[in-house]
């Protein structure tokens, strides 16, 4: 008998023990609740009613693509996994300290990037730590400067559900071209080319990512070149026929996204 149970173990389609991937899925509904059209939070109510956050944030401490790599099979799964992650965990620690003006409130010394932690895969990580020594070096796309959110106005749009592996590479395009067609982030005036901060700050990446071999118009600088074919066709053409553009940078607004309900006025977050 103990023969055939060993046969029939054995025997049993190894499908049958893979391991499931890693779900979003209650992230996927904060932000369908959560965030509006704009991409702003309505972290009022997401701070009354947090269950769904928190059971995300709990599944993110017991998971992550370096403590079961098995549960991200592909590269965008893993990468995936990280933009929300990055994007939750400022969910988080928002709620965890609102009502605040800014996002630079929700720990002391304005420490909530480089010093408070979030657990990953049983790792105490800060976002800093997130961006900056994995996304950034382990996956070198600059479109992740699009998609993921510090939760200050100037910020890139937060998403209205989750990245995925399957849906990751379409996902980051259309973050891409929403950002270089808001005037709030690029703006042409004349000769005057503004972008916001986010392609200052991280102008090295745009520069390590682009191809050698792909035309360079007009020698234009790299992240001109990078978000050319991104921009509405009148500023491209505009850019295009510019002998010299002139490019500038706008303040960062680190006012809270925060999407203002009805008899809650919001306040000014200082400027940096």
């Amino acid at each position: 008998m103990i023969y055939i149970f060993v046969f029939l173990f054995f025997a049993l389609p190894t499908t049958l023990f893979a391991t499931s991937p890693f779900k979003h899925n209650f992230f996927n509904q904060v932000l369908q609740k959560y965030v509006n059209d704009n991409g702003l939070v309505r972290y009022g109510a997401l701070a009354q009613d947090r269950s769904l956050l928190d059971a995300y944030i709990d599944s993110l401490a017991n998971y992550s693509p370096t403590s079961h790599p098995d549960r991200f099979p592909e590269t965008d799964d893993s990468l995936a996994y990280w933009i929300n992650a990055y994007n939750a965990f400022v969910l988080r620690g928002v709620i965890d300290a609102y009502p605040i003006a800014s996002v630079k409130d929700a720990f002391l010394f304005s420490g909530f990037f480089n010093r408070q932690k979030f657990i990953a895969g049983g790792l105490e990580l800060t976002l800093d730590y997130i961006e900056d020594r994995i996304i950034r070096p382990e996956f070198r796309d600059p479109r992740i400067h699009f998609a993921v959110n510090c939760g200050a106005r100037s910020c890139p749009q937060l998403e209205k559900r989750a990245y995925t592996g399957n849906n990751l590479d379409s996902m980051l395009e259309r973050s891409l071209e929403r950002f270089a067609r808001d005037p709030k982030h690029v703006q042409l005036q004349g000769r005057r080319l503004t972008l916001s901060k986010i392609v200052d700050w991280y102008g090295k990446d745009f520069i390590d990512w682009f191809p050698s071999g792909r035309a360079n118009p007009e020698d234009k600088p790299p992240i001109v070149n990078y978000l050319l074919p991104y921009l509405p066709p009148a500023t491209t053409s505009q850019i295009l026929q510019s002998e010299d553009i002139e490019l500038d940078y706008f303040d960062y607004d680190w006012t809270l996204n925060e999407a203002i309900e009805k008899g809650r006025p919001q306040t000014p977050a200082d400027s940096p």
